[in-house]
């Protein structure tokens, strides 16, 4: 088996992240499951989140589901069902190695390929603000999807040519597989009732800054928020900004919490930065926004920095100099040095002796 290329993996898991885009209430189940366990990445692993909070993670090495973020099961219902979720756990660990081996030849046989295969499952539920509850999973190979539940039709659909024959055994055992290969609406109801009032008693306050780039744009970054929730605008003497204001959209830290950022341009007769406000409103704040605005470097630190930064260019060119002239004296003074001779030619001749040579022999005019 050819070994894990790092670029690939991180595309999977790109993939799986992918997946978890903020709604009014997600609960997510993602898994990756590699050809081969190595040093430090097991051969399959799971995560649980809700409103992309981890709740519990869980892997093929260790056997165990373990807590996450701060997470307990509290009440009796709540230990009960995770008890099952972990003995599943340890079920769909045989179950699925059988399912990936069997598309990857599938898949391999209608298009060979030398690099591993990597088998990414998002199984999620959603719920809208109507309480009408939603239940999708997904199977792809290499970020390439495979095969789709949908659980208002209740029903598999190949999305890979070569899927369809295994789309449709599950199609024929839905029953037996029920809650096995894909999460059922009852199912998701479960879930999402059961892990509500963790989500909602959790949150983490935003911060920010503000910065002028280039004179011509504000830029407002927004970090260390959860949930994912969360409005983010321009405002200038109470009203919104007339500039044109761009978001980068929320996007995950490497922690729980996320992250935005939303720009907005000076023009309009507006171009004064100091009259706009980056305005902040988030559930952990309560009914109190948070205000952000530019502040202008104090008077002194652009004169300051400029004169440190003429110094050093000076220092530079002055080192430049020396090295250069010095570099420049050692080729001046090389041919300059005196021949040797042989002994025989050194010998000294008083002056008038009649043996010394003339002038015009040594090529010196008389």
């Amino acid at each position: 088996m050819a070994p894990a290329r790092p670029a690939l993996l991180a595309a999977c898991l790109l993939w799986l992240c992918a997946g978890l885009s903020a709604g009014a209430q997600r609960f997510t189940h993602s898994q990756l499951i590699v050809p081969a366990a190595a040093p430090g990445l097991p051969k399959r692993q799971s995560l649980l989140r809700v409103n992309g909070l981890a709740l519990s993670a869980y892997d093929s090495s260790s056997r165990q589901m373990r807590p996450r973020s701060g997470y307990a099961q509290p009440d009796p219902e709540s230990l009960q069902f995770w008890s099952v979720s972990s003995a599943r756990c340890m079920f769909w660990d045989p179950w699925v190695e059988g399912e990936y081996q069997a598309l990857v030849r599938a898949v391999n046989a209608s298009a060979p390929r030398a690099e591993p295969y990597f088998l990414q499952v998002v199984q999620s539920c959603e719920q809208d603000a109507a309480g009408e509850v939603r239940a999708l999973s997904r199977y792809a190979l290499n970020g390439e999807d495979a095969l789709q539940y949908r659980g208002e039709r209740d029903r598999w659909f190949a999305l890979h040519p070569a899927a369809w024959p295994l789309a449709e055994r599950w199609n024929r055992q839905r029953d037996a597989l029920a809650g096995i290969n894909a999460h059922t609406p009852e199912q998701c109801a479960t879930f999402l009732r059961l892990t509500a009032p963790f989500a909602a008693r959790t949150a983490a306050q935003p911060t920010g800054r503000v910065s002028l780039v280039r004179g011509a744009r504000l830029l407002c970054h927004v970090t260390g928020f959860y949930p994912p929730d969360i409005e983010v605008g321009w405002e200038r003497g109470g009203r919104a900004a007339r500039g044109r204001q761009r978001s980068s959209g929320v996007q995950p830290n490497g922690d729980p919490t996320f992250q935005i950022r939303v720009s907005v341009e000076l023009g309009w007769g507006a171009r004064d930065p100091a009259g706009h406000e980056c305005v902040v409103r988030h559930r952990s704040l309560g009914g109190a926004p948070l205000r952000l605005r530019w502040e202008p470097p104090p008077p002194g630190l652009g004169r300051s920095l400029g004169i440190s930064a003429a110094c050093v260019l000076a220092g530079l060119g002055a080192a430049a100099l020396g090295w250069y002239l010095r570099r420049g004296a050692g080729r001046l003074r090389w041919p300059c040095r005196p021949a040797w001779t042989k002994p025989a030619a050194s010998r000294s001749v008083p002056p008038g002796d009649p043996s010394a040579p003339a002038p015009e022999s040594l090529g010196v005019p008389a």
